[in-house]
């Protein structure tokens, strides 16, 4: 009895077939602001893509027939500063947009637009100009959460 459970238990688990995904190269189609056409942010938002959908419980395979594309639209930093005598507020929201399709073999392609977005708030009682640089902690949670709704959008 107990061969005959090892050798089925055996076979099951080699009859279990993962879901395979490949994902192909991420379009950066930003045309205004300082991120327009950057590779680094399209590379950043693939590699963050790929373990969302890992997390999601797909496996990665080049060659598999589900396919996910995603096109980068929209990325901007907008600023509210409030100041007061030497204390300040600073409020800068992240906000990054991409379109996703997923190609599922022999269906229709699904289409979803997603936002990523991120909120920085920080005070002062002396106001020092940073430059004006991009947050690298914000981008990558607007990043993280614009994937993580792309994949729910288009219920993967």
């Amino acid at each position: 009895m107990k061969v005959l459970l090892f050798w089925l238990s055996f076979l099951l688990g080699f009859s279990a077939i993962g879901q395979e995904l490949s994902i192909k190269e991420v379009k950066n189609s930003i045309v205004i602001g300082d991120l327009a056409g950057n590779r680094d942010l399209a590379f950043g938002v693939q590699n963050v893509i790929e373990e969302v959908v890992q997390d999601y419980g797909y496996d990665l395979n080049p060659n598999s027939s589900n396919t996910l594309e995603v096109e980068l639209l929209f990325f901007d930093v907008q600023k509210n500063n409030v100041q007061l005598a030497a204390f300040a507020k600073n409020i800068d929201v992240y906000q990054l947009i991409a379109r996703g399709v997923y190609t599922e073999e022999n269906k229709k392609p699904k289409k979803a637009v997603a936002k990523g977005t991120a909120k920085s708030i920080s005070t002062a009682t002396l106001v020092i100009d940073q430059g004006g640089k991009f947050s690298q902690a914000n981008v990558s949670t607007a990043i993280k959460k614009l994937c993580e709704d792309l994949i729910r959008k288009l219920k993967l």
